[in-house]
Formats: structure tokens, sequence, C-alpha cells
């Protein structure tokens, strides 16, 4: 059971009420991300690790877990809005470093986009690529090649009712390089996408999709995480505790060089 004793609230955010769960420590501000149907508790036992060390934020998006529905389709921009609304309500303060699962990823990276000043470092753990259906169709059949579509082109067949091409434009449209430390966490192991799918042939194009993602910093390091299927965070929780520490003492040693702290 966890030492931590955690402020849990709820805050308005427009029409729908908005769960957070965090702990005030020390800076950096690690924010977590959940990936697309997932609430806050996936990250229970690594925020429990890391709240020993530092600030922690977690919270469910409109319409998962304890969160009420929002008006739909969502988008990456509508969350991003959120999000920066309920930071403000909690006063949470920079520098954040942003900790971002597989839709989260997505997410965490727009939120650096519009609000860089105040993004320290971003940690993405099996992070989606954005148009990775295009790159998925060379090794997919043709009924698998319809589903997909389908299900990228309907929001009301994801748990979240999000508009992914309206995502993936706001991706792109506002995407920049950043300055600060990035690490890129990837799964080893295949088993990802169900029965009846090419698991191996889609890992290969997913890592090198997310590979990929490097050129988004001009600090950047990625990791295999070999033991892995797409929870990384389930599978190897030391691994994304230990990264996490890493990165957290990398800021503080940074903000002490840039404000003469001592």
């Amino acid at each position: 059971m966890s030492k931590i004793k955690y402020i849990e609230d709820y805050h308005t955010i427009g029409q729908h009420r908005i769960y957070c769960k965090y702990y005030q420590n020390n800076a950096p501000t690690v924010i977590f991300e959940a990936g697309l149907g997932d609430c806050s508790n996936t990250w229970k036992d690594i925020q429990d690790n890391i709240s020993l060390v530092t600030t922690t934020f977690s919270y469910d998006r409109a319409g998962v877990g304890k969160s009420e529905a929002t008006r739909v389709p969502s988008t990456g921009w509508i969350i991003v809005q959120d999000l920066l609304n309920l930071i403000t309500k909690v006063a949470l303060k920079p520098p954040f470093l942003l900790v971002g699962h597989s839709f989260g990823g997505l997410i965490s990276r727009l939120f650096a986009s519009i609000n860089p000043a105040n993004v320290a470092g971003m940690i993405l753990i099996d992070a989606a690529p954005e148009n990775k259906e295009v790159s998925f169709q060379k090794v997919l059949t043709d009924k698998q090649i319809v589903k997909m579509k389908n299900y990228l082109n309907n929001p009301d067949l994801n748990s979240e009712k999000v508009d992914k091409v309206k995502t993936y434009q706001q991706i792109s449209r506002y995407g920049r390089q950043f300055n600060f430390p990035l690490t890129i966490i990837i799964r080893g192991l295949a088993k990802c996408y169900g029965s009846g799918w090419p698991e191996e042939s889609l890992l290969k194009e997913e890592q090198k999709l997310q590979l990929d993602f490097k050129k988004i910093s001009k600090i950047s390091k990625t990791i295999i995480a070999k033991k892995s299927s797409h929870y990384i965070h389930k599978d190897e929780p030391e691994l994304i505790i230990k990264e996490i520490i890493k990165m957290v003492n990398i800021i503080k040693k940074s903000s002490k060089k840039v404000t003469g702290l001592r």
C-alpha cells in the first residue's frame, strides 16, 4: 500500500468534471499521460515510486475512469487545452517532465509543442506515431486495411471518441524540434494487436516509426524494452522508474546551472 498521501480532486473544465491525483514534492513536476482508454490508475506503481523524489501528477481524461464525458468527437488539441486548464486550477509549477504512453505520447508531444517554455523533458513509452496506419498498410491484408481505416476515420469506434485524423493534423501543424532531453522507450515483444494480425511485421514497422522520434529533439536517446509488449510500464516498471529518475536528476542539475542555485 502506498505511503504517499496524494491529493485527489475533481475540477470543472468547461462542461465536465475531471479527476486528478497529485503529490507536491520537489521540482520538476512529472505529468503522466495514459494510453487511449486508460485511466490514471495505470501509473499507480510508477507514480508511487516517483513521488518519493519529485512532484507527480496523473489524471483521467474526459470520459475515462472517474472523469465525466465531454463533447464528442474530441481531438488532441481539446485534450491539451483541458490539461492546461487543469494544471492552472491545481497550480502545478513548471518545469514539467512529460511521460506519455501510446496515445498519451501524442498528447505529450502536442502539449510540449504548444507550451514549450514550461517543458524540461519528455519520456515516450511505446508512443503512437502519427499516421502509422499509412506504414502499416504494406504488411496488412486488404480486409485488415479496411478494418484499420474504418477505425481510424470513425471516432465512435475508439474508447474516447477521439478524432484521430484531426489529432494527427494538429501534431503536424504544431510540431517543432525541442531542446530538452527526450527518451524513447520501445517495446521489444511483438504481442500487441491480437490474433490474426502480423505482429512481427507490425512491430518492425512501429519500431522504425518510433526510432524516427529522435529527430524531434536535439537531445534524444532510445531504449528497446526487450522483455515488454505494449504496456512497458507494467512489464518492466523498474526500467521506466529508472529512466524517469535519471531525467529528473538531469533537469535538476540543469536548473541549478541556469539559476545559480546551490
